[in-house]
């Protein structure tokens, strides 16, 4: 595992993208579009810098993501060094449409070509200057997999890809769901941190960066874009916090709905496998939830597992297939007490225990600026210790919480100058089950309550 270092040598611009309006071919299967407003010039900026192999800020329905090239190993060097993230985590790949997923598994090993996948926005006269260009028989390619797919009993949808998946793609994608698949072998070991046999493959539902992957005509290996272990960014002006002279551009659509990342689902590798028998496994909670592929058709989906909740694995741990497996994450400076919730409790029962948490935070600890995130505790007020000031936040539920807490705790941290960050957890259900491993992983110190 090495760690490198980006040099600052960017003058990172930030480009609007709030008024464009973007209207897709299809839901699923193709990624051509058209783009109308005034703010459409990062539609080209953005097109310009990942075909010279730069990474660049993307907002997603998630979080804010450092997206490059995943076809070329130098562009997802890029993305390393710019994180400063160590070289042995994963990294998820993000398509645009099912016929850029499917077109990986018929493309040569990494470095044979550099081939674009090309739809009506991804072929103007700078690609060939770049050197990119589609296998010019890339649909009779897909057309053969499907016949083949039919011949040997089977419906000829999407033949690439496990058929297990195909249920969860229809109603998961495009959105907050990442998939393990086998790795195509045009894509570099370096996106798989150096080992194994799968990729994680996303299709972000954020239409722009939906749109600056079909218009680059490129899949876009994109962590979040934040330094390595701080909080994700929702925002921009996070990802300009954080890697500022770093990279060449930020796209600014505003702020990200879902705000945790997204769901890592395999049902694919060794670890979805029980006894011989398919036991999906979610690998990372996030935008969709356990309840909604516990739903799914199919009896592996009441089989359906949750790593460090329902099992654990030493090879995980030390050779992860995905990202958020292996190192600590989402921490801001300051210290985060999370309250863990071990029992049903009522909202005042709650906030006596905050309460409780802000005082010895005070005296035992010496904190003389405390932040609190509380949930439903509206009507209750929070008494500031002696000599100590308190900046308190408020959410009505876990769904909210999982929306704004990188925000929350970037405010808290980097903005209010607090010495501790006091936040109190949900349950599991739903959004919490999320939310609560991100806090997890942000926490200096779990309180059991």
């Amino acid at each position: 595992m090495t760690i490198a270092t980006a040099a600052t040598d960017f003058t990172t611009r930030v480009v609007p993208a709030h008024d464009v309006q973007l209207t897709f071919s299809s839901q699923l299967d193709d990624g051509s579009f058209e783009a109308h407003g005034t703010d459409t010039q990062w539609i080209a900026d953005s097109r310009k810098e990942l075909r010279l192999n730069r990474c660049i800020g993307l907002p997603t329905e998630t979080v804010y993501g450092l997206a490059a090239n995943a076809l070329d190993e130098d562009a997802v060097r890029s993305i390393y060094a710019a994180k400063s993230r160590p070289s042995d985590n994963p990294l998820i790949v993000h398509v645009s449409s099912m016929r850029m997923l499917r077109a990986l598994y018929h493309l040569p090993a990494s470095g044979a070509t550099r081939p674009f996948l090309g739809t009506a926005n991804a072929a103007p006269e700078d690609a060939g200057a770049a050197g990119l260009a589609e296998p010019a028989d890339m649909d009779a390619r897909l057309r053969d997999a499907e016949d083949r797919d039919r011949a040997q009993g089977g419906d000829g949808v999407w033949p690439e890809i496990p058929r297990v998946y195909h249920e969860a793609i229809r109603r998961f994608w495009p959105g907050p769901l990442t998939i393990v698949l086998p790795r195509p072998q045009c894509i570099p070991m370096i996106v798989l941190g150096g080992h194994g046999d799968t990729v994680a493959f996303r299709f972000p539902a954020h239409p722009v960066a939906r749109a600056a992957i079909s218009a680059c005509g490129l899949p876009l290996a994109a962590p979040s874009a934040n330094a390595s272990g701080r909080p994700s960014p929702t925002t921009a002006a996070h990802v300009l916090h954080d890697l500022h002279g770093r990279l060449p551009l930020i796209v600014d659509a505003g702020t990200c709905d879902v705000g945790v990342e997204s769901t890592v689902l395999d049902a694919f590798s060794p670890n979805s496998r029980v006894d011989g028998q398919l036991s999906p496994c979610i690998l990372r909670p996030g935008g969709v939830t356990f309840e909604q592929l516990a739903e799914l058709a199919g009896p592996e989906w009441r089989r359906l597992r949750v790593y460090k909740r329902d099992f654990v694995s030493t090879e995980l741990e030390l050779n992860p297939t995905t990202p958020g497996m292996k190192y600590r994450h989402y921490a801001p400076s300051a210290p985060v007490y999370v309250l863990v919730p071990q029992a049903a409790r009522t909202d005042a029962e709650m906030a006596r225990i905050v309460q409780q948490q802000i005082d010895a935070l005070a005296s035992e600890r010496g904190a003389r600026r405390v932040g609190v995130v509380a949930v439903a505790a509206a009507e209750h007020v929070f008494v500031a210790p002696p000599g100590c000031t308190l900046c308190v936040h408020r959410v009505a539920d876990a769904k909210e919480l999982a929306h704004g807490i990188f925000a929350l705790l970037r405010s808290l941290d980097e903005t209010e100058h607090v010495d501790a960050i006091l936040v109190q957890g949900v349950g599991e259900a739903n959004e919490g089950m999320a939310v609560m491993n991100r806090l997890t992983k942000a926490a200096s110190f779990h309180v059991l309550c």
